[in-house]
């Protein structure tokens, strides 16, 4: 220590009231957080449950696949469905190994009505933002 200078003071940690303050603000938060996981696990549940395909939606696609309407490869994956080698719900979960033949007529959709799902993503995002959901890292994707 240098001759007439005191010794540094150790830092004051935080008073007993102010740690109660953040420790309830902790718990407010996970409190928070569990509700919100708990409502996005109700919704998800609630969606699952949902068939992917009405049966009238899964008609009008076998019958379109099928008549080659959608292009040559959806005619053969609606051949495999036919076949039982595949199903449609495999299909769009990306867990058929016959998934990528649906590509060429994603992209062709995507071709066709980019405009429209660009403009529902953003009607989605602000519908978020409105609620108070920071999605602001989302609108670059």
């Amino acid at each position: 220590m240098i001759e007439g200078h005191a010794a540094p003071a150790e830092p004051a940690g935080p008073t007993d009231a102010q740690e109660a303050r953040l420790l309830e603000r902790i718990a407010a938060a996970h409190a928070d957080f569990e509700s919100s996981r708990a409502d996005l696990q109700e919704s998800l549940d609630a969606l699952r449950a949902q068939p992917l395909l009405t049966d009238e939606e899964r008609r009008a696609l076998e019958d379109q696949a099928s008549s080659g309407a959608l292009g040559k490869e959806m005619q053969t994956l609606a051949e495999k469905v036919r076949d039982g080698e595949d199903t449609w719900e495999a299909v769009f979960e990306g867990r058929s190994p016959h998934a990528h033949l649906m590509q060429s007529h994603l992209t062709a959709l995507v071709e066709e009505h980019g405009e429209d799902i660009a403009l529902a993503w953003e009607d989605l995002v602000d519908a978020e933002l409105e609620k108070g959901n920071d999605l602001d890292a989302w609108r670059d994707v």
